[in-house]
């Protein structure tokens, strides 16, 4: 399943990472309103997605969206979700919880890349504490105990429909949050 989960998406995962700022964080040019920018949209992006993946996958803790509160508080950023066009993201069943996990979950190798960059931002000096972008190998844990659980799962052709639709539309969300301008700078 999880083959064919990263087959079956890895254009529009391409096309997220270059619609997001933190191609600047990789190249170290990023500013402290677009990195505040970047963090409320990740948290959007990640609050919304787990809370209704936690409502389908009994055992899933969502952390990442609490993750980024802690960023954002030290930020003085109110953590609150807007309404916004495309908020109304949702799953409606196990193996769409699986396929939106599997985005959600993944995206913990990419940030891992991206923590090692965060030193080199001088910009972001200042900054003394980096919850959600914070480089530990913790941070993978959660996405090696998803691969285990979605490969001991058995999925039916239309579980298995339902679970890359559903990866496929979050990723499309995640690319609709990230063009959205929360913060003003």
């Amino acid at each position: 399943m999880l083959s064919e989960l990263r087959d079956s998406t890895a254009e529009l995962h391409r096309e997220i990472e270059e619609e997001n700022a933190a191609g600047t964080i990789m190249d170290h040019s990023i500013s402290i309103a677009q990195y505040k920018n970047l963090l409320f949209q990740n948290y959007v992006a990640y609050a919304i997605s787990e809370k209704e993946i936690s409502a389908q996958l009994v055992n899933y803790e969502p952390s990442k969206y609490k993750e980024l509160e802690k960023d954002l508080d030290q930020l003085n950023v109110p953590a609150e979700i807007p309404s916004f066009s495309g908020s109304n993201f949702s799953c409606n069943s196990e193996a769409e919880a699986f396929g939106a996990a599997y985005v959600v979950e993944g995206s913990a190798m990419g940030g891992m890349l991206i923590s090692r960059n965060l030193k080199h931002c001088k910009k972001l000096s200042s900054i003394e504490n980096h919850h959600f972008f914070n480089g530990k190998r913790d941070s993978l844990k959660s996405w090696n105990e998803f691969k285990k659980l979605i490969e001991s799962k058995t999925f039916t052709d239309e579980e298995k429909t339902s679970a890359i639709n559903k990866a496929k539309e979050t990723f499309e969300f995640f690319g609709q949050v990230f063009r959205q301008q929360f913060l003003n700078s």
